[in-house]
């Protein structure tokens, strides 16, 4: 659960911040204590969302169709946008330059896991088939570039539910299917770590490329080592596995013989 924590203690740290900021600041400083105390009682709603699993899908209003976050929600909500918008690019860059970690990878052929910043990717298609998006709190780079786009918001460091990961996965499957099973699908959210895999690794299964989310989860491991499962993630792909995986898959692509075999780099 160390991730769920960490992402916690984003959301408890930013709204302690705002909240020292407003007792310390002198009595004369009202937009100083003003803006305090906005950032500590905006943190601490979404700390509350988080806790609870709720407001991911209405918190910023985010467009399930295009990804667009509406410039009044930015405003309303920049206490808690800026920071995560500032710490997701900061931590991309930082990853890519001090451990390699790309923007987003080709796990297989047409299979691709990443960030929110996968369109920075040189080796990336021009199009994709379809994109899902897992994050509720920044808006989409890549819907002009993908023929379809499913947003399946959830609060970072947590997983959808076992019907929402089907869902996603088979709109994976079908997004290669319409392209003759070779269109190139990307799965998102902010770092390409943890509910971006939770899905990804069901769509793999889903696909037929896998029999286990755990054999898929081990794939995505080689090519893209920052991946990790959350204990909360983990359970959720056990339960989905349990309740969707017996039934006949939803497709099944003829390379299925490439299950151990990943894509060279």
């Amino acid at each position: 659960m160390g991730a769920v924590h960490g992402v916690m203690f984003k959301y408890v740290g930013l709204a302690s911040l705002g909240l020292a900021t407003y007792a310390t600041a002198a009595e004369g400083a009202s937009i100083v204590r003003g803006v305090g105390l906005y950032v500590a009682l905006l943190n601490a709603v979404v700390s509350v969302g988080f806790v609870t699993g709720r407001g991911a899908s209405w918190v910023l209003a985010k467009d399930p169709s295009t990804g667009a976050i509406p410039w009044w929600a930015l405003v309303a909500w920049a206490g808690f946008v800026v920071p995560t918008w500032c710490y997701t690019r900061v931590h991309t860059s930082f990853g890519k330059r001090y451990h390699g970690v790309l923007e987003a990878n080709e796990i297989l052929e047409g299979w691709w896991l990443g960030g929110r910043y996968a369109d920075r990717v040189k080796e990336r298609p021009a199009r994709f088939a379809g994109v899902v998006d897992l994050t509720c709190e920044l808006p989409e780079r890549l819907r002009g570039a993908t023929d379809s786009y499913k947003l399946v918001a959830v609060w970072d460091g947590t997983p959808p539910s076992p019907e929402r990961i089907d869902d996603a996965a088979a709109f994976c499957v079908d997004a290669r299917a319409k392209h003759n099973g070779a269109g190139h699908v990307l799965v998102h959210c902010a770092h390409g770590r943890g509910r971006s895999t939770t899905v990804f690794v069901a769509a793999l299964v889903k696909a037929g490329k896998f029999d286990d989310w755990r054999d898929a989860f081990a794939a995505c491991k080689r090519r893209r080592p920052c991946v990790k499962l959350n204990r909360a993630m983990r359970d959720a792909l056990d339960a989905w596995q349990r309740e969707y995986h017996h039934l006949k898959p939803h497709t099944r692509e003829n390379n299925h013989h490439h299950h151990h075999h990943p894509v060279p780099s």
